[in-house]
């Protein structure tokens, strides 16, 4: 999945109206729009650039991703990590989906939608 463009990854997630979408916000806006739709749980995120995870714990969210930074595979605060920078922030639950979790314990493909 890695070289799928963000939404697309999201959508092979979770279904695109189900999908959190945000762009051109402040970090501060973003957290707390995360932390009113979201409870703790990981949560996949596709930015401009760049695709991870974000861990949302006490309310603090945390960015996990192989970093283009500093060439490591890095759990960072997103607020100080120069690689969650973005304008446009899509976000698919993970640890939150029950679907997702059904396919994952019965091995059922994910459908990967061509771009």
């Amino acid at each position: 999945m890695a070289q799928q463009a963000g939404l697309q990854e999201a959508i092979a997630l979770q279904p695109k109206n189900e999908l959190k979408i945000y762009s051109k916000l402040s970090f501060n806006t973003l957290k707390d729009k995360l932390n009113q739709v979201y409870n703790n749980g990981i949560y996949f995120v596709g930015l401009d650039n760049h695709v991870g995870y974000v861990l949302i714990k006490d309310q603090e969210i945390y960015f996990l991703h192989s970093s283009y930074c500093d060439d490591k595979v890095v759990i960072e605060l997103a607020e100080t990590s120069p690689c969650f920078q973005s304008n446009l922030y899509v976000f698919a639950e993970i640890t939150t989906n029950a679907n997702l979790i059904k396919k994952w314990i019965f091995s059922e493909a994910l459908i990967i939608p061509k771009t």
